[in-house]
């Protein structure tokens, strides 16, 4: 038989411990996760606005008439 350290007691409360560490943490992860999740959205909305703006920009450089070669 492997012996172990410290008296059943201890071992129990020591995994006893260890439990509600880990749920703690996983509780953490999906917070994380989460909040990644809405930030991703918050730069794929942030790089579609973006891109409406070069497009509009590159539109009116179109439709402009070009300074450098006056009227």
């Amino acid at each position: 038989m492997t012996s172990t350290s410290g008296t059943p007691l201890a071992v129990a409360a020591t995994a006893q411990s260890l439990a509600t560490e880990a749920i703690t943490l996983q509780s953490r992860i999906t917070d994380l996760r989460s909040t990644l999740a809405l930030l991703d959205l918050q730069i794929q909305s942030v790089s579609d606005a973006l891109h409406r703006l070069q497009t509009v920009s590159d539109e009116d450089a179109l439709l402009s008439p070009n300074p450098s070669h006056g009227p």
